[in-house]
């Protein structure tokens, strides 16, 4: 049986480690934020689950698969290379994943799935970091809303997203941070903002409903 004593030293070394830790992230978060290099990425905001209790920006960044270039077809949870470059329009692309380090800028992920020559994985960056009462500020409904559009050969109806969304990512030794969300190449926190209503969004399942939008009862009774 451990002693109360011992009991203590375990637990005052787990205590350790946990703020070493914390203190190690911190670090290197603020060392990718200030000295990686930026780039732009597509990027959508989640709005599910309880958007206005955190103190962060839910992101969601569809760069999730790649050709496999490495040597054997890599297991689920294996850490990989991502080489990336930048398309037409600017904005980061993966061109490739690998199991081993590529001479020039790469991103450090795991693998989710493998198949067909193709890696699939879950982008290593999926916050902002902002205040509670900049949450609140932000405006849900132009953030979220869709419209349906002509394509190109102006037969068939698509439904985008009203606003363009990007997000402004620095990348160092591997390493990922989101710094910005961008509206249509505006910071979101200071092209959309509401009074502070506590807006949720019920996406549609077909051409035929519409996204719904309500309002949150705890929020009416503040404003």
């Amino acid at each position: 049986m451990i002693s109360k004593k011992l009991s203590l030293i375990l637990l005052a070394v787990v205590f350790v480690i946990e703020g070493v830790s914390l203190f190690w992230i911190r670090g290197d978060y603020r060392s990718t934020m200030m000295d990686g290099a930026e780039y732009e990425v597509p990027a959508a905001i989640d709005f599910k689950g309880d958007f206005y209790g955190r103190n962060y920006l839910p992101i969601y960044i569809p760069l999730t698969e790649a050709p496999w270039k490495g040597t054997a077809t890599p297991e689920k949870g294996e850490e990989i290379y991502l080489s990336f470059d930048k398309n037409g329009e600017g904005l980061l692309e993966i061109t490739g994943a690998s199991d081993r380090k590529p001479g020039g800028m790469y991103i450090i992920t795991r693998v989710v799935s493998a198949s067909d020559g193709l890696v699939h994985f879950r982008f290593p960056a999926d916050r902002m970091y902002m205040l509670p009462e900049q949450l609140k500020k932000l405006s849900v409904v132009e953030l979220s809303e869709r419209v349906q559009l002509k394509d190109k050969s102006g037969k068939k109806t698509e439904t985008r997203m009203k606003n363009d969304l990007t997000a402004l990512i620095h990348i160092k030794d591997g390493r990922v941070v989101i710094s910005k969300v961008l509206a249509n190449g505006s910071p979101v926190e200071q092209t959309y903002t509401t009074v502070g209503k506590n807006l949720s969004v019920k996406y549609a399942r077909s051409g035929k409903e519409k996204d719904a939008y309500s309002v949150g009862r705890d929020m009416e009774e503040k404003q």
